[in-house]
């Protein structure tokens, strides 16, 4: 402590260090996030600092709080409260992984704790009281050396497109979505020094877990510093009855080895969430019948396409949208959830004991926060809706009001009513709409109790969250799902992209990642089936087509990927996603590598017409010890595009170093455009590399 009062308190997660400072004259202030600093700190070295003319004789370094009566000069943590009456904090109480810090104005009472969330990830979380109808914000200061900034826009069917530019000028997003994320508003972020790269460059990653409606900004203090503020309205926050509220933890992470550092990072931070919140499990392969069927269910076909799934290896059948009410298109049936009379007479269970008998697991479409105007819930409680009778639709529907009991209560018991079948191994949630009359209530929090209290009713119950794609994929999401549907669009040139930007966040075994029809439906283009596989099997693989319409060669192809996907497993879903960066900017080069290093599966997609004539080669890092690597499919339409390409890719292993592989890099073929082709990097006995004496 020095001589002023200031105090200083450290936490360390991994090799990152976080410091707060605070003091009589000195708010609770994060003053350092980054490397870790040694021994022998002083807190005056974060806050002595020179002074400015004209501007307020305080350090302006970002305050946990900021508060406009000590002098703070940029935006406000509490924009309502009395700018002339100071917030009092109490001293830090620190434990073993965190630091707490009280403040209280008037009735408003905080709390606001920083702690370790993982090895190099901490967690930043308010617990407030009495903020009413006001707003709640965290502030985080960027590191003085971030010149960069890489957010995510989008859109449905294309979430998840980075955007990144000079920092100079600061930067925003928000989301008025209502209980899901807006499409062009993932809530993450990632600042870094000019320049940084894959594998280089000092960043900080940042994700807010929250499924909601939020704004975030990076503002420039009148000092020339950069800081992220987050900002939530406290209605959206509080339970039913009170005005108390936890506020969505905002995660942060890190690395001075660039973007997969963060990557890293985050992954197993997020899997030790998961296996602490119960959503953890084999992520198993599944046949989702969407794009198969979409409305048009006939149970004759369903179960033919079930013994197809089974032939291939598939592990669960998910009957999608279309099997309730009078859900025979999607103007109609929402909150009528039983089955079609004119389609399933017997209920679900003949397809369920078909889909059972041939060794598979059996999944279910819902989407309880949707109500469709023709719906018996409608029509018996037109006041469960948010908004006005009259409002705009979306996808023909109204979002039901879930901060109502009695509207609670009534889906708590339809849904746990349906999956009381515990033949029902899984449920994909979805939520198909925006709902921005949803501003001031609490339907976020509202549809997480629900799932949860269905999770409960039913012990081993799996979840998948989907809101139109991509709409539920942050943390809070990861919280209570075993798996997120990232997107609605299976086109490699845009999926690829979305798992590389989602694994700055996530883990792979989370990101659904199917293969779809030849023809996208999403884009219109053709895509080699090998090239949709090679691209799925990182993931938590699926199929999203109907495999009665494929040929016995394309089948065996499937069945080839599907159980390629089994065999490694295990460790592709404790492995990391990566990006290998190439030359040729239309190369897209994304792997999971294996914890132990040891071992690597990459695909590689030509997005476009290449650059040269003969692609460079691909470095790859992240690797150690003898390795082979091969080919493991063989994919002939590759050959079109040049009349001999590398042994590795024809079938003759490769024995070779990590450090070659990272030095001098891999030979690579020559692919056609929307081509890729799949790379098996295996341990090897031996490495069988030719040297050459020296004089």
């Amino acid at each position: 402590m020095a001589g002023d009062g200031t105090a200083l308190w450290r936490l360390a997660a991994g090799d990152s260090e976080l410091c707060l400072v605070a003091g009589r004259a000195q708010p609770p202030t994060l003053v350092h996030i980054g490397e870790r600093l040694g021994d022998a700190l002083s807190p005056v070295a974060f806050v002595d600092s020179a002074r400015a003319g004209s501007l307020i004789d305080v350090p302006q370094a970002a305050p946990l709080w900021p508060d406009p009566a000590r002098g703070w000069t940029g935006p406000p943590a509490c924009p309502e409260a009395d700018p002339s009456v100071p917030w009092e904090w109490q001293t830090p109480a620190a434990d073993a992984i965190g630091v707490t810090v009280g403040y209280r104005q008037g009735g408003r009472r905080l709390g606001c704790r920083v702690q370790q969330a993982g090895d190099g990830v901490f967690e930043l979380r308010l617990e407030a009281a009495g903020f009413g109808a006001g707003h709640l914000s965290y502030t985080l200061p960027l590191p003085p050396q971030a010149g960069e900034v890489l957010g995510f826009t989008g859109r449905w069917a294309g979430e998840l497109q980075p955007e990144r530019g000079p920092l100079a000028g600061g930067w925003y997003r928000s989301s008025h979505a209502g209980s899901r994320t807006a499409h062009d508003a993932f809530p993450g972020i990632v600042v870094g020094s000019t320049g940084f790269g894959e594998d280089g460059g000092e960043v900080l990653g940042v994700h807010l877990a929250w499924s909601g409606n939020y704004e975030m900004r990076v503002v420039r203090t009148r000092e020339g510093r950069f800081m992220l503020q987050i900002v939530l309205a406290a209605a959206e926050l509080a339970g039913v009855g009170t005005d108390e509220v936890v506020a969505p933890s905002v995660y942060f992470a890190w690395s001075d080895k660039g973007l997969n550092g963060i990557r890293v990072r985050f992954q197993d931070a997020a899997r030790a969430l998961r296996r602490e919140r119960g959503s953890a499990g084999v992520a198993r392969v599944q046949l989702n019948t969407w794009e198969g069927v979409y409305f048009d269910h006939d149970q004759a076909r369903l179960q033919a396409m079930a013994s197809a799934a089974a032939r291939l290896g598939v592990e669960r059948f998910v009957l999608d949208d279309g099997w309730f009410g009078r859900r025979s298109d999607d103007t109609r049936g929402l909150g009528d959830w039983s089955p079609r009379t004119d389609v399933y007479p017997e209920g679900l269970g003949p397809l369920i004991e078909h889909v059972n008998g041939e060794g598979m697991e059996f999944g279910l479409w819902v989407e309880p926060e949707m109500a469709s105007v023709d719906s018996a819930l409608y029509q018996s409680h037109p006041e469960w809706i948010v908004g006005a009778a009259d409002q705009p639709l979306g996808r023909h529907q109204l979002a039901l009001d879930l901060t109502r009991p009695a509207c609670f209560e009534h889906l708590r018991r339809a849904l746990a009513g349906l999956v009381a079948d515990e033949r029902i191994a899984s449920l994909k949630w979805d939520m198909n709409r925006d709902v921005p009359q949803a501003a001031g209530l609490a339907l976020a929090p509202a549809a997480t109790a629900l799932i949860q209290a269905v999770r409960e009713a039913r012990p081993g119950l799996e979840v998948e969250a989907c809101a139109s794609g991509g709409g539920r994929a942050d943390w809070s999401a990861l919280a209570w799902c075993n798996r997120v549907w990232v997107s609605d669009a299976h086109d490699p040139d845009v999926r690829l992209p979305m798992m590389a930007a989602y694994g700055l966040f996530a883990p792979p075994e989370v990101m659904g990642s199917h293969v779809g029809p030849r023809t996208s439906h999403q884009t219109g283009r053709r895509w080699s089936l090998h090239a949709r596989a090679a691209m799925a099997v990182l993931g938590s693989f699926g199929l999203e087509l109907d495999p009665l319409t494929l040929s016995e060669a394309e089948l065996d192809t499937l069945r080839d990927y599907v159980s390629l996907h089994r065999k490694h497993r295990g460790w592709l879903h404790d492995g990391h996603l990566l990006v290998l960066p190439h030359p040729d900017p239309a190369l897209l080069a994304v792997g999971v590598f294996g914890r132990a290093r040891d071992r690597a599966l990459l695909c590689l997609l030509l997005r476009g017409p290449r650059a040269d004539a003969v692609p460079a080669p691909l470095r790859i890092r992240h690797l150690q010890g003898a390795l082979s690597v091969r080919a493991p499919m063989r994919d002939p339409g590759i050959d079109i595009a040049a009349p001999r390409q590398p042994a590795w890719v024809r079938g003759t292993a490769l024995n070779v170093s990590a450090r070659m592989l990272a030095g001098a890099g891999l030979a690579l073929p020559l692919l056609a455009p929307q081509r890729a082709v799949l790379v098996e990097v295996l341990p090897s006995a031996g490495v069988a590399v030719q040297t050459s004496a020296s004089s």
